[in-house]
């Protein structure tokens, strides 16, 4: 997901983490679960980077707004509930040594995600930093133009 929705973030989380939550339930195996919790840190660098604020263009930056900031924060509570219950169901649950391999693999899916997430909004940072230059050696150029006609029409 290129652009963050901010105010999907807490239910997506607390849906994957019920969904792991019940697999280790059942009983699941360790490998066929781990996808989601790769899911799960993804989400949580979604949450840090809308958190930053570099989820939005430049132009959406202007337009934050108090709601956001609070559904920033509902979805970083909503992360640190489930990864609590996490802890706990994998725990008792689990087999030995599940929480600890999970932790790693989290914190592996998390710095993947992260370093994409930065790499996207670099690059349309990038994008609008051109297009803003261009566009303003654009409005120069026509600007001097007008400049130059004007003097030289009332020259004569």
């Amino acid at each position: 997901m290129a652009i963050v929705e901010v105010i999907a973030l807490a239910g997506a989380v607390t849906k994957i983490a019920g969904g792991i939550s019940s697999a280790v339930k059942a009983g699941k195996d360790v490998h066929s679960i781990m996808p989601s919790f790769g899911k799960l840190a993804q989400l949580e660098a979604q949450i840090n980077l809308a958190e930053s604020g570099k989820h939005k263009g430049f132009l959406g930056r202007l337009t934050s707004t108090e709601a956001e900031g609070y559904q920033i924060a509902s979805a970083k509570m909503a992360y640190k509930q489930a990864q609590a219950d996490l802890q706990s169901v994998c725990r008792l649950y689990g087999p030995s040594g599940m929480w600890e391999l999970v932790v790693r693999e989290q914190a592996a899916a998390r710095v993947r995600k992260k370093k994409e997430l930065e790499a996207q909004a670099a690059k349309r940072d990038n994008f609008f930093a051109v297009l803003s230059v261009l566009i303003g050696a654009a409005v120069a150029v026509v600007g001097s133009g007008l400049l130059l006609y004007g003097v030289s029409f009332f020259a004569r």
